[in-house]
């Protein structure tokens, strides 16, 4: 029958695409074969009701006949086994997508409620023929087909209607609304509220505008007590970003994209439009089909930063300390750059399906958000024909489709560039003015801007020496998204170690990195930096960083001292000397120290401490080094294994070891373990007296080696049962890697 007349008893209710209006792209784009979509005659009953009354799941209908349609430069084909369903939907979401390739949740359309109104949703099964055009370094550039192995619909059109208008004018009016997405003017056509999506295959030449902000703030110091000193001065004395804060530094990426896509195009009202455009839903395929993607860069980005903006951003925040970041603008442009070159090759040149990033979202994610031009037919018509030829740099160059910078890959590649300020020791400034006059900036791998300011023995230039090895603070961070209270914050106890034009060391380091808890990051962190020492140690900068979460370094325990009277109980000191001793022996070049036990420590310093005419002290004490030159050669001859082991050496691993438990009893005072945390300035004593053993375990037993790795093993064997995570930065001639464990 017609689709003009209602259906009679046991009739099919039948919408012939020949019956519809001239302005309907259904019969307008058609060619000379118009099929027939009928429904099943259990429909009837609901045909004269208001379309409310319709159930929810979907609906199959039929296709008599085939068709074809020609959508601008995009063929669209519909044969008589075409799945084909209806479906109304009176509330919620009518298509749900993924914001970006990382989030975990979705944006669902229309975005708010729609009461006494409903979507008549066609769901139409459409063969895509594209015409290739152009040509990418992936292949040729443009639309090529449907998504093979879907269980989607290639084309769904969302109309809304009034909820109280019965189902046949409803369908009929949905039919006679339909568009199809890739015709130049479908959004110019939709009703307000509509919604079009279709699925398919193609390449696309694609572009990504990146934009550098400052995140974060970053509070260091001796320990605990004194981050949250130092937090404390903050409050008053800066001014934490509400916001991004534009440090005008930009670059352009340019690349193509070879995979499974999805469109949307949403009418939000009469001069509103957008177009999405989405990787496709991976958990939407059938037959063990995956999303095969391909990306390659063809225009690779280059960083530059504006020593002006860089001093006004920064000024936003300290009111002073801009100055001395604007003059860092091109070290600033260099760890910039290292971080974007390992987002390409992490996130985009190992392909959306490869990628760890990108693989771990199933659903529907958007790469871009366009705003739709109405006001300009012609460059509309323009950009829409570059969209179907895969062109979107050139759609939005020629103005008909306006990209939204803040959306899909731009957000999350933008997230992940933000600048952080770190700022040491601020508690013992005495205003924020008077610490950056005394301040000296430090530009780390990842383009993050770090003030020094020198406390007690920090300015002692051994001290320095060995904190260009190894640097051992704690952090508290401060951003706009978590604006903690001093006695909320999370303060994290972080290591660095540095070997810098030092194949010895960065071998050292790479051996290092087995004591950390296993997983997939770790793993190719290890693989990384030991092939970053073999080839560039000796010109180059490896740095690790090792940031222990309070719930790692919170397993530290020591033998406490009952003021400067040596414990009697020294089980606790026992347990991290062997952690030392353990770790120490997995080093080649001092695995002779293995014939070593606790006892013998102790046994030599009292052999140091003892006087001659004197008996040797009772207690070990190890703050109390003596004086090592006196152990005698018969001294080593009563240890098994000892005789042939140098007694420079094996001096230097017994100070050594107690240096590493002197160092345990430290960070467990400046962690705020102890029963009476300490203020800030008991912080810095500590701190001194931890720089102290930091010098002694890397510059005083420089003998083939020092033990700062060993020394952060032993703490990692301390902190059992902790997970770790690491993020990489490589650029020319360095390497960082970031373990967090907790």
């Amino acid at each position: 029958m017609s689709n003009t007349a209602a259906a009679g008893a046991g009739q099919n209710f039948t919408i012939d695409v020949s019956d519809l209006s001239g302005s309907s792209q259904l019969k307008s784009l058609a060619g000379q074969a118009k099929p027939l979509f009928t429904f099943a005659t259990d429909i009837n009953a609901y045909l004269a009701k208001p379309v409310s009354n319709f159930p929810s799941t979907p609906y199959t209908l039929t296709v008599t006949g085939s068709g074809s349609w020609k959508a601008g430069s995009v063929n669209f084909g519909l044969s008589a086994s075409a799945k084909c369903q209806v479906q109304v939907v009176s509330s919620g979401a009518v298509l749900k997508y993924a914001p970006d390739l990382e989030s975990g949740t979705t944006v669902q359309l229309p975005a708010s409620a729609y009461p006494n109104w409903a979507y008549v949703v066609l769901k139409l099964d459409f063969d895509i023929a594209g015409n290739l055009a152009g040509a990418g370094a992936v292949g040729a550039l443009g639309i090529s087909g449907k998504i093979n192995g879907s269980t989607d619909t290639s084309v769904t059109f969302c109309h809304v209607v009034k909820a109280r208008m019965n189902l046949q004018d409803a369908l009929l009016e949905a039919f006679n609304e339909f568009v199809f997405p890739f015709h130049p003017e479908c959004a110019a056509e939709m009703n307000p509220g509509d919604i079009a999506q279709v699925n398919f295959t193609g390449s696309l030449a694609c572009n990504l505008a990146v934009s550098y902000g400052v995140a974060n703030v970053k509070f260091s110091a001796p320990g605990v007590a004194s981050v949250l000193d130092s937090v404390t001065k903050n409050a008053v004395g800066f001014t934490l970003p509400a916001g991004k804060i534009d440090i005008g530094a930009t670059a352009s990426l340019g690349y193509t994209h070879t995979d499974a896509f999805t469109a949307i195009v949403q009418k939000q009202d009469a001069s509103t439009a957008f177009l999405y455009i989405l990787r496709a839903d991976k958990s939407d395929l059938t037959g063990g089909l995956k999303i095969t993607a391909a990306v390659s860069i063809t225009t690779p980005a280059a960083v530059t930063v504006n020593a002006a903006a860089v001093k006004n951003a920064v000024n936003q925040i300290t009111g002073t300390g801009g100055e001395q970041a604007g003059q860092a603008a091109t070290q600033i442009a260099s760890g910039l750059s290292s971080k974007l070159n390992d987002w390409i090759k992490d996130a985009v040149s190992g392909g959306a399906n490869l990628s760890a990033t990108w693989d771990r979202q199933q659903s529907s994610a958007m790469l871009f958000k366009y705003t739709v031009n109405l006001s300009d037919a012609a460059k509309l018509a323009s950009s829409w024909n570059d969209l179907c030829r895969g062109d979107l740099v050139k759609a939005a160059s020629e103005g008909g489709l306006v990209p939204d910078a803040g959306s899909g890959v731009s957000h999350q590649l933008n997230k992940s560039f933000t600048i952080g300020l770190q700022f040491f020791n601020l508690f013992k400034a005495s205003s924020v003015t008077s610490y950056f006059q005394k301040t000296y900036v430090s530009i780390q791998g990842n383009g993050d801007i770090r003030y020094m300011f020198d406390i007690g023995a920090e300015s002692d230039i051994t001290v320095k020496k060995a904190q260009r090895i190894c640097l051992v603070h704690f952090t508290g961070t401060f951003d706009q998204t978590s604006a903690k209270t001093a006695s909320q914050a999370d303060v994290d106890m972080e290591i660095e170690l540095t070997a810098t034009h030092d194949r010895v060391n960065a071998t050292w380091i790479a051996s290092m990195i087995k004591f950390f808890p296993s997983s997939v990051d770790v793993s190719k962190a290890q693989a990384a930096i030991q092939t970053f020492a073999q080839q560039q140690g000796s010109s180059g900068t490896l740095k690790v960083i090792s940031i222990f979460k309070p719930s790692a370094y919170g397993r530290l325990v020591c033998s406490s001292f009952a003021g400067n009277a040596a414990p009697t109980n020294q089980d606790n000191d026992a347990q991290n000397w062997q952690a030392f001793h353990d770790a120490v022996v997995t080093f080649p070049n001092l695995q002779s120290m293995g014939v070593f036990q606790y006892s013998h420590w102790q046994d030599f310093n009292r052999a140091c401490r003892t006087e001659a005419g004197f008996p040797s002290p009772a207690i070990a004490n190890r703050r109390a080094s003596g004086n090592w030159q006196a152990v005698t050669p018969g001294f080593w001859l009563k240890i098994p294994g000892a005789g042939s082991i140098n007694a420079v050496p094996a001096s230097y691993f017994m100070m050594a070891s107690a240096e590493f438990m002197n160092l345990c009893e430290d960070l467990h005072a400046l962690a705020g373990l102890t029963a009476s945390p300490a203020g800030a300035d008991q912080d810095a004593s500590a701190y001194d007296r931890m720089l102290i053993s930091v010098v002694n375990l890397i510059v005083k037993y420089d003998v083939n080696t020092d033990y700062a790795e060993p020394a952060l093993a032993a703490l990692l064997r301390r902190i059992s049962g902790a997970t770790a995570a690491c993020q990489s930065t490589s650029g020319a001639g360095s390497l960082t890697c970031t373990f967090t464990l907790s």
